[in-house]
């Protein structure tokens, strides 16, 4: 009766849905790539990606949730909801300690995901879960999935994960890889090691492509792969697009030809899918939707053909630099294109400087640059490079310290007045660039004269990694303290004509380390904090 219940309510779905779900698919495979940002996809070298977005849907604007943490992001992904619903807000979140509880509660506890919602509609189904990260595991019941293996290393992982398709051939196969993120923590995202990594991952994905392809499974066997965040420098956790945005493909049974979605996804979108996929209802607490626009048969509204050309890669990513000059080098994975850049802010073209070897900038600059082939054209890359010369000026006084050893770590900002600074000296910005520092668990204050040159209603930004706070005065105008990931805080001021006193504290618990200092004036124009706004306090 309950199984009778289900087709029914399911072709109901369908209909309103407007897209015709003949009947469920086998297999629905997700592989989640942990910190995979849509430029890793398109600058990287990834031809089972690039597979998968020329045989089926994808889309580079797919957003994770706030914070752009890890749990936060993967339980979303397989609740169908945000935080605000499901109640995992960090990476410490744990079922026995949380602060926020779920809008609705399943087994053990926890907001319902895909896993528990497959299991309740179909007991009979086989669920396995593979992850390469430990604290992927406290995100689910383990009651409800036939395997829950933590694995170690993508190759392991994929290992595994591939031996479930091959003999157990599971409804539903959740793959977690996580070497990605710590590509990004380690050397930077966009970096040359970074891609290196997404290399590895893409290497792992062709794996199951290929046992895919040579079980014959494509016509009852649905792959998605997607991600839970990007990162900016170092770190992720912040409020930025390149945190915030993440890719989504899909490909197999029923799904569309090179079809890029346009209309929004959010990454609680994909437990939504899965379940349409695999014939189970959605939980009235779900907020996700099934992205029917990837379908075959879906009416052509929230997509575009797709003529995917991989974007240009830039080395080194862009940065705020202590350089005299940066060896500029491009290059597209498809070594056929032609590469057009632009170093003015433009956008490139067919008519633009045609890229044939490697360049060098000795100014503030902002490259652009798009990949042509074929009648074809990438999306364009860009990077904006700030260097800092040796003959830059250098109006801003730092003072450098580190926490004692012996004492408790310090997670917010500490007392300057009790402590004595290690070293001194002067620099061209508020910023770490030019500081000689240990890795952790370090402070700098800086001061300096901001010099306004027109009265008005000024607005202030200060993003860091971990906590920070800006004086103008003695008065605190932005507090951003705390251990945590790159988070911005602004607050708009009234400035007369003349030079300001500002001094910004800053602390690095661990982890990642940035602090970016913005203005926008009157104008509304929003600038980075530089040399040339500055005055030296002496």
């Amino acid at each position: 009766m309950l199984q009778c219940m289900l087709i029914f309510f399911s072709f109901l779905c369908s209909m309103a849905w407007g897209v015709e779900l003949n009947q469920p698919v086998r297999t629905v495979i997700i592989i989640g790539v942990d910190g995979l940002s849509p430029r890793g996809v398109d600058e990287g070298i990834s031809p089972s990606m690039n597979r998968l977005i020329g045989q089926g849907a994808y889309s580079f604007h797919a957003r994770g949730v706030f914070p752009t943490s890890s749990s936060p992001n993967w339980a979303s992904m397989i609740m169908g909801a945000g935080p605000e619903q499901h109640g995992i807000t960090s990476n410490d979140w744990r079922l026995w300690s949380r602060s926020i509880m779920p809008s609705k509660v399943g087994q053990e506890g926890r907001f319902p995901s895909i896993f528990s919602e497959l299991r309740r509609y179909r007991p009979d189904a086989k669920i396995s879960v593979i992850y390469d990260w430990s604290g992927f595991g406290n995100l689910f019941d383990h009651s409800v999935v036939d395997v829950a293996a933590d694995t170690q290393g993508p190759e392991a992982t994929m290992a595994r994960a591939i031996e479930e398709f091959k003999y157990n051939r599971p409804d539903l196969l959740f793959v977690h890889l996580d070497h990605v993120d710590g590509a990004g923590h380690g050397e930077g995202w966009h970096t040359p090691e970074y891609f290196a990594a997404v290399k590895r991952a893409d290497d792992r994905i062709g794996e199951m492509i290929k046992v895919i392809d040579e079980a014959r499974a494509w016509d009852s066997t649905v792959l998605i792969v997607t991600s839970d965040h990007g990162g900016v420098g170092k770190s992720h956790g912040g409020e930025s697009m390149a945190e915030l945005e993440i890719p989504w493909m899909i490909v197999g049974a029923g799904i569309a030809n090179s079809r890029e979605i346009s209309r929004d996804i959010n990454t609680y979108d994909t437990a939504c899918t899965a379940a349409y996929l695999l014939g189970v209802p959605m939980h009235p607490s779900w907020v996700g939707k099934p992205i029917l626009e990837a379908m075959s048969s879906a009416a052509n509204g929230g997509w575009i053909d797709s003529r995917y050309l991989p974007a240009p890669q830039i080395t080194p990513p862009g940065a705020l630099m202590a350089t005299d000059e940066v060896i500029i080098q491009l290059g597209c994975e498809l070594e056929a294109a032609d590469i057009t850049y632009t170093l003015d802010g433009s956008e490139p073209d067919k008519n633009s400087m045609v890229y044939a070897a490697p360049f060098v900038i000795k100014e503030t600059t902002t490259i652009k640059a798009r990949a042509f082939m074929r009648g074809r054209e990438s999306r364009v890359t860009s990077d904006t490079y700030r260097l800092l010369r040796s003959d830059s000026p250098r109006p801003v006084n730092y003072e450098y310290y580190e926490a004692p050893e012996g004492e408790a770590r310090w997670e917010s900002l500490p007392d300057f007045r009790k402590l004595t600074p290690l070293r001194q000296g002067t620099c061209p910005e508020i910023g770490l660039a030019t500081i000689e520092k240990r890795e952790d668990q370090f402070a700098i204050r800086f001061t300096t004269k901001l010099r306004i040159e027109e009265s008005g209603t000024y607005m202030l930004h200060l993003k860091s990694d971990d906590g920070s706070r800006l004086k103008i005065g003695r008065r605190i105008i932005i507090d951003n303290d705390g251990s945590h990931g790159p988070i911005e805080e602004s607050e708009q001021i009234d400035l007369t004509t003349g030079e300001h006193t500002i001094v910004v504290e800053y602390f690095e618990d661990h982890g990642g380390e940035s602090l970016d200092l913005a203005i926008t004036g009157p104008d509304k124009v929003r600038r980075a904090l530089s040399f040339d706004q500055l005055v030296s306090p002496h």
